[in-house]
């Protein structure tokens, strides 16, 4: 054994070796010899005692975690299914309103499959001014030109004519510009209709002191009328003004329609 000074060696203690052996040994004056016998400390407790099945805090704070993540997805999951439970109810309870409606709209006495698939369009004209002849005093237009259309209308000699008995409504705007003017010179812008042989006004405007009397100046005044009124079948209808020649060149200031209220 080495002589280390740090070395802190076990105690030792003697045991009487003499109990046991027989008398004559005793009584032969030997010393009963001593046999060592040495004491050990307990053995140290290594291993300390760990929670959560032998995990350390770090391990039982992740488990709580993971515990709780997977609660909030549960969670979430059944409401998202509770949500999709609901929507399903409400659509079945709108289905068979929805259905039972329809056919009250498509099955009829007076509904037919291919009037029902054909857009509908209310008939419907817009003319635009052209050049005029100085000694007509009812205006002539364009019809397929430009902004010009006519849909289920009929346009003829200045005229449109109605295929359909209903409410329209008619429109016209004219705007005069001429050089000089007389004191009694006056301007008139007239909608009538002719139906048969009878020719009915509808709307008019009368102007007068539009220019200065003895001015030398160019003037311009213009005219707009509008209004619904009840056509039949075939019925014409025009634009007249007292003075086609003094009609502005602007073909857009002057136009004329018409549409078929629903």
């Amino acid at each position: 054994m080495h002589n280390n000074p740090r070395y802190t060696y076990p105690p030792v203690f003697t045991v009487d070796a003499a109990r046991g052996f027989p008398l004559q040994n005793q009584a032969a004056g030997t010393e009963p010899g001593l046999v060592p016998c040495w004491t050990l400390p307990p053995a140290r407790v290594r291993a300390k005692k760990r929670g959560c099945g032998g995990m350390g805090s770090a391990g039982c704070l992740l488990i709580m975690v993971l515990l709780t993540v997977f609660a909030a997805l549960g969670l979430g999951a059944y409401q998202i299914m509770k949500l999709q439970t609901e929507l399903l109810g409400l659509k079945q309870e709108i289905h068979p309103q929805t259905d039972s409606s329809t056919p009250q709209r498509l099955v009829g006495p007076e509904a037919e499959p291919e009037a029902l698939m054909k857009p509908q369009h209310a008939p419907a004209a817009h003319l635009i001014g052209k050049m005029q002849d100085g000694k007509v005093k009812t205006l002539k237009w364009e019809s397929r030109h430009g902004r010009a259309f006519t849909k289920g209308i009929l346009y003829r000699d200045g005229g449109l004519q109605v295929n359909e008995t209903g409410h329209y409504f008619i429109y016209s705007h004219v705007e005069f510009l001429s050089k000089g003017c007389k004191q009694r010179d006056s301007l008139a812008h007239i909608v009538y209709i002719k139906r048969g042989e009878r020719l009915l006004r509808l709307m008019s405007d009368h102007r007068e002191g539009f220019c200065q009397v003895g001015s030398k100046e160019m003037w311009t005044d213009g005219s707009s009328l509008g209004s619904m009124h009840q056509l039949e079948q075939n019925d014409w209808v025009f634009v007249n003004v007292s003075e086609p020649t003094q009609l502005t060149s602007d073909y857009h200031s002057n136009y004329f329609g018409l549409f078929k209220l629903p």
